[in-house]
């Protein structure tokens, strides 16, 4: 059996800020088995007014997800350290710079001058393998790292803006090695948005890094856009199947069909056992609950053992669940992530929480 961890000894929870749209629509899924080729990545949300494409000739899955979540974390930490270095302007004259912005901005075919600022990292590939939780940093793992680094530079997002009817396109990342054999990246300012300005969702790395399976990580990512601390709601498994396998007119066979709804139900339960999270399973649909920092349990009351058979108890007193059925609820003024649209203009000068502050919203 594993020694159950003390509180003391608790990991950080390494907060990722993230912006609603990357997180509420289909753009990352389950992929198919190693040497079935991916299908082509074509896929649109509509949120308060704008609506974003996000088309690829190779779909995204979970390590790409994960990937692009660690880079977010690294912008969001070395920002904060210095701020100048890695603010990204279009006016950049740096080489690195200047090669980064032309490589978001592919399409661009004249300076307009309005496009909005966003940031810049760099990193070495084995502190990348490692947040990612890789254990090795061998040729495999580093060329599986690079392959689905060029996945996510190869989206191209698309928005039109209903209001003003403009419509423009830039890269989801765009990515370079440099002389000193660091990994230099740039993020699409709709990703450097949630960092520089209010807004946003907070998923933690911590708990997507404890789960066992794939399908887990998918439904945490989105029950985390979703759900701010100390909200509550309910979501059907045909809700959540039709998420991460979107019918695309394939043919599925019938134990492909009743296997899927199992999946969801095995990461439901998986999440379930995670600190800041409670998970309450019926016939049809599940109540999930995320939990503030206050009222979680701590980690040696919390964590399972390795049978997984842990509940946790139900909590007196909770308002009555709302079912999650389109992005419309995320308007809502009352909710968590309401009032601040995610294309505000960027705050350079927004100041930042630590990486350990576990604050759930601004």
């Amino acid at each position: 059996m594993k020694r159950k961890p003390s509180g003391a000894a608790a990991v950080s929870p390494r907060v990722v800020r993230l912006a609603q749209p990357f997180g509420l629509c289909q753009l990352f899924r389950p992929m198919p088995k190693d040497g079935v080729a991916r299908p082509t990545l074509n896929e649109t949300v509509v949120y308060a007014g704008t609506t974003l494409r996000f088309s690829a000739r190779e779909a995204l899955g979970v390590p790409e997800q994960t990937l692009l979540l660690v880079l977010l974390e690294l912008a969001q930490e070395q920002y904060r350290r210095q701020p100048a270095a890695h603010h990204l302007l279009e006016s950049d004259r740096s080489e690195v710079g200047s090669l980064l912005w032309s490589g978001l901005c592919v399409s661009a075919t004249e300076s307009t001058g309005q496009v909005p600022s966003t940031l810049m990292l760099n990193c070495s590939w084995s502190e990348l393998h490692r947040r990612c939780g890789s254990a090795s940093v061998g040729g495999a793992v580093n060329q599986t790292r690079r392959r689905s680094l060029q996945r996510l530079c190869e989206v191209t997002v698309w928005e039109r803006v209903a209001a003003s009817r403009q419509e423009h396109s830039c890269r989801l990342v765009s990515w370079l090695v440099g002389d000193d054999q660091r990994v230099h990246v740039a993020l699409n300012y709709r990703l450097a948005a949630a960092i520089l300005a209010p807004g946003y969702a907070q998923l933690f790395l911590s708990e997507r890094l404890a789960l066992r399976s794939q399908t887990a990580m998918l439904v945490h990512a989105f029950l985390s856009t979703c759900l701010g601390a100390g909200k509550t709601l309910s979501v059907g498994y045909g809700t959540l199947v039709d998420r991460l396998w979107p019918d695309t007119g394939e043919v599925v066979s019938p134990t492909t069909r009743k296997r899927r709804p199992q999946d969801v139900k095995a990461a439901l339960k998986g999440i379930s056992e995670l600190q800041r999270w409670s998970v309450e399973l019926g016939p049809a649909v599940a109540q999930v609950t995320r939990r503030s920092a206050t009222s979680a349990p701590q980690p040696a009351q919390l964590r399972p053992s390795t049978g997984g058979r842990h509940q946790p108890p139900p909590t007196p007193g909770k308002p009555a669940a709302r079912e999650m059925t389109s992005p419309g609820r995320f308007a809502d003024p009352s909710s968590s992530y309401g009032g601040h649209p995610f294309w505000k203009r960027l705050n350079a000068d927004k100041d930042l929480p630590r990486n350990d502050e576990v604050g759930m919203t601004s």
